[in-house]
């Protein structure tokens, strides 16, 4: 029998929860938790996970990881990050807790999606502004230039492969999607490859926390997507403000935060 408050938004639930949205992309928020997915009340593969600020319930079939940027130009020594003088160890820190989550998801039969820098080598898909984000010196090296054995954030280069701890745990059946802006849906399929494979749920890892994951999980709110960042997977090469900004953000404005250990274990429903 079909629910018959379905598409009224803030009707009361059983349970004693508000619905918000209507039809399968309504949530019911209670008072401990919101569950996600309540149009599949008998799914097998609901699952409840801790998170910030409310626990949530959704169906591990409709989630997919995002893997955003752990390429050598921002976490290997001689890349990018570590020519620009940044602190590229800082953007290492993410390795963990991205090797747990790719680990974690695969063992859930979830989509792991890989979403990366590969610029043209004739450069004609960057605009000025683009380019000025990564070469505010004229002797700084910017996207596309000469750097150790590559150039950088270049499609085919060393630069822009994932690092070796990482690239291990790629599989043949991930999702492979080429970027080229910080934004991860601008310009590239990323958007139908996750509505035709059935993806409403997204989990966030990769660097920086406080760029690319940040601007590409906000386009996915935007968009409607369910959003959750798993902050033990992320990092950045800025001030730690800034990654404190996008976890507040997070949890307040697109979605949910919580950390690997949770995301690896939630509880049956």
């Amino acid at each position: 029998m079909s629910d018959p408050t379905r598409r009224e938004i803030y009707a009361r639930t059983p349970g004693g929860g508000v619905q918000l949205a209507a039809s399968t992309d309504r949530w019911h928020l209670f008072d401990d938790h919101v569950h996600l997915a309540p149009h599949r009340g008998d799914d097998p593969r609901l699952r409840r996970f801790d998170a910030e600020l409310m626990p949530f319930v959704d169906s591990l079939d409709r989630g997919a990881l995002v893997v955003i940027d752990m390429q050598n130009d921002f976490c290997s020594p001689g890349g990018w990050t570590d020519a620009s003088g940044l602190d590229y160890r800082a953007c290492r820190a993410a390795i963990p807790g991205a090797r747990r989550a790719v680990e974690a998801a695969h063992a859930h039969g979830m989509w792991v999606v890989w979403v990366y820098w590969s610029n043209r080598t004739d450069l004609r898909n960057l605009g000025a502004p683009t380019l000025y984000a990564f070469k505010h010196r004229p002797d700084q090296k910017g996207i596309g230039e000469p750097l150790g054995g590559g150039r950088v954030l270049t499609e085919g280069s060393w630069n822009a492969e994932m690092v070796d701890e990482l690239r291990a745990l790629m599989r043949d059946d991930d999702v492979r999607i080429e970027k080229v802006r910080m934004n991860g849906f601008v310009g590239t399929h990323l958007d139908q490859v996750l509505r035709t494979q059935g993806i409403g749920t997204l989990y966030f890892a990769g660097v920086n926390i406080d760029q690319c994951v940040a601007t590409t999980m906000e386009e996915a709110c935007f968009r409607d997507y369910n959003c959750v960042l798993l902050e033990d997977a992320c990092a950045t090469s800025s001030p730690d403000y800034c990654r404190q900004s996008v976890v507040f953000n997070a949890k307040q404005c697109w979605g949910f935060s919580t950390t690997t250990e949770r995301f690896a274990n939630p509880r049956p429903v």
